[in-house]
């Protein structure tokens, strides 16, 4: 049973249409996103990418500590063992959508090649096969069929529906996702395949998961996912589409979405309006005594590490901070108000009465 083909049984409640309302009026706004954050783009989507990963690890509840999550989602390193192999495939694919959101295309073919990617340094994934009988008699040849062909109805039914026009996007992408898990395509980690495809069809259409982490929020509603899912799977051999709660859980994150980057917006476009280096200068003086430049970073993420670094000189020729150690470990420390005198760290013993 598809339950796309029986969207014509939808029925959408105040509250939703509502809500269809609010992230339809908030997705009006992508282009001032656009424009707005256009000269820090490649940082938006590396932080994208970096909480994407971390939040969809932990989604799979991977055995791997949190601060090995962090290394990973941040940097290029050799995976240990499969898992860790694993989520390094689930980075690739996610950078590759999260760089390229519009060359997504709701074809077989796309599945069936993120298979392949995730299968690197793993276990194969592909599609699995089934015999299917030829006629009706017991002693007639049986035929081995692919779920590949079930995947090819789906989409063709997905895309029926979407020329009709008569149905709202996210409705159509909840209808799919429980068609698509519901038909168990592949022989291993269907779940995240399901995880991603949904993914890249949210970010082709809307653009403010290029700055906000979609699986963050996923993570945050994971408990209203299961049961949105459950909800959806039980009615599902009735052949009633029931997915009402996956598509309010897919409309509560753009919302919040929405919420979040419109917040940011306004501190975003003031910031431009001030000197960063004046910015910074501020977390310094008003932030915690002893800091590194990675703690400047994650304050101040838009801002250049050209600028972070001028600042932190003049602050020293100033005699405002000290460096502590020396490398990537170094630290800061800021001089207190009375230490100081014309600029320069006072020696303890250098004034007398």
């Amino acid at each position: 049973m598809i339950a796309l083909s029986n969207m014509n049984r939808l029925q959408v409640s105040t509250d939703t249409l509502l809500l269809l309302l609010k992230v339809y009026e908030a997705k009006g706004k992508e282009f001032y996103y656009d424009e707005l954050f256009s000269k820090d783009k490649d940082v938006f989507t590396k932080k994208a990418i970096e909480k994407n990963v971390f939040y969809f690890a932990k989604m799979l509840d991977m055995p791997l500590t949190d601060a090995r999550l962090k290394l990973m989602s941040q940097k290029k390193l050799v995976a240990k063992n499969k898992t860790e192999s694993f989520l390094i495939n689930i980075k690739d694919a996610l950078a590759s959508i999260q760089k390229h959101p519009k060359e997504f295309e709701l074809l077989t073919n796309e599945f069936d090649n993120l298979a392949r990617m995730l299968s690197k340094d793993y276990e194969s994934i592909k599609f699995k096969s089934v015999e299917k009988q030829k006629g009706d008699t017991l002693f007639t040849a049986k035929k081995v069929m692919g779920k590949k062909e079930d995947l090819d109805k789906i989409i063709e039914v997905y895309n029926a529906q979407n020329k009709t026009k008569q149905y709202e996007l996210t409705q159509l992408f909840s209808n799919f996702y429980i068609d698509f898990m519901n038909q168990d395509l592949f022989t291993l980690e269907n779940e995240v395949i399901a995880y991603i495809g949904l993914y890249a069809m949210l970010l082709r259409d809307f653009s403010v998961f290029k700055y906000v982490s979609f699986y963050e929020l996923f993570f945050k509603r994971f408990e209203q996912y299961k049961l949105a899912l459950n909800q959806a799977n039980y009615y599902y051999q009735t052949g009633y589409p029931n997915t009402d709660l996956l598509s309010k859980f897919i409309l509560d994150i753009l919302d919040e979405a929405y919420e979040s980057v419109n917040n940011y917006s306004r501190e975003y476009a003031f910031e431009i309006k001030m000197n960063k280096s004046d910015n910074i200068e501020a977390t310094i003086r008003t932030g915690k005594e002893i800091f590194s430049k990675a703690d400047l970073r994650r304050e101040h993420p838009t801002v250049s590490l050209i600028t972070i670094d001028r600042t932190l000189k003049r602050l020293k020729d100033e005699g405002v901070i000290q460096l502590l150690g020396k490398g990537r470990s170094s630290k800061w420390h800021r001089i207190d108000e009375d230490k100081r005198r014309g600029g320069r760290q006072l020696d303890i013993f250098q004034f007398t009465d």
